[in-house]
């Protein structure tokens, strides 16, 4: 009985050791399939599972137009807070970088959750895991300092705002 109790606990372990990392935490008030939660934890495979969109776009921090791909996030956002009406995105990259966003102001730019760039994984050392992505050169109204901020990358954390619809 203790050597089995042994094979379960090493079975286990090994299972965690296999488990895909998670890539971003969304909080707030999440309501998902008629429960209510506070946080979910995402990784990339259930995020690739969210329909995903491609903004080519060039922006300050590349020589010329990348194409991103990604979740919608407004698509990923309404899954969650369905039942309430979004305010503010609290953003906060792995590097230490925060910043508050307007959702009104951006969601109508559809922005994606970037995972790739030009067809490749973004890793750490490339903006990733994950990289707001808004199509930058595509309108005059995001070429302000202000919408430049909202693209994090680095992105691990979405705290979510709302309010009663």
């Amino acid at each position: 009985m203790k050597l089995l109790g042994i094979i379960i606990l090493w079975l286990v372990s090994l299972r965690g050791w296999s488990q895909e990392p998670v890539i971003l935490t969304i909080s707030g008030n999440i309501e998902l399939e008629g429960r209510s939660y506070e946080q979910v934890d995402y990784t990339l495979s259930q995020l690739q599972r969210f329909p995903q969109r491609e903004i080519t776009t060039a922006h300050p921090w590349s020589d010329q137009a990348r194409t991103y791909r990604g979740p919608d996030l407004r698509t990923l956002l309404k899954t969650l807070f369905a039942h309430a009406r979004i305010k503010t995105l609290y953003l906060e990259a792995l590097n230490g970088f925060s910043v508050a966003v307007d959702w009104q102001q951006v969601a109508p730019y559809q922005p994606v959750l970037a995972w790739s760039e030009n067809g490749h994984r973004m890793s750490r050392r490339d903006k990733g895991p994950l990289w707001l992505m808004l199509p930058y050169d595509q309108a005059s109204g995001l070429q302000q300092a202000e919408f430049l901020h909202y693209m994090a990358w680095q992105l691990r954390y979405i705290k979510v705002r709302t309010e009663s619809k």
